[in-house]
């Protein structure tokens, strides 16, 4: 397929189980199955309700020396704004001897699966992310 989908379920701790969080996910995935079968039959009415879409950009890896190890961490001012605006020169890292880095890049972007503990060992500290409303 073309098109891909990512649902993205918590808060949770790793390796536990939530029945709420289980039943939520379960009614998410109905709906978005009968979705498509509504695209596909051409029964979707006119969308009157905007859609939130954020488009994988890439990722980025926390600050690391030339051996690898870790250098710094998410900075606080960014840790838990998952889906929310970075913008260039707010705060991405702050480093383990308190130099803060910064988003240096020219657009913004809304980065998540921001510092995710199984992420680690990937290199991953964030994903950044375009965010796009579609109304129709």
């Amino acid at each position: 397929s073309n098109f891909g989908c990512c649902i993205e379920v918590g808060p949770i701790a790793p390796a536990s189980l939530k029945g709420a969080i289980f039943q939520k996910t379960e009614a998410l995935i109905h709906a978005t199955l009968d979705y498509i079968e509504d695209y596909n039959n051409g029964k979707l009415l006119s969308n009157t309700y905007p859609l939130t879409i954020y488009h994988y950009l890439k990722v980025v890896d926390y600050p690391r020396n030339e051996a690898g190890e870790l250098e710094g961490m998410i900075h606080p001012q960014l840790q838990g704004r998952d889906y929310q605006e970075l913008n260039p020169g707010d705060p991405m890292f702050l480093t383990f001897d308190g130099t803060t880095i910064y988003y240096e890049e020219e657009a913004t972007v809304w980065p998540v699966f921001i510092n995710e503990v199984a992420y680690y060992e990937k290199g991953v500290a964030m994903c950044l992310t375009k965010k796009e409303i579609v109304r129709e």
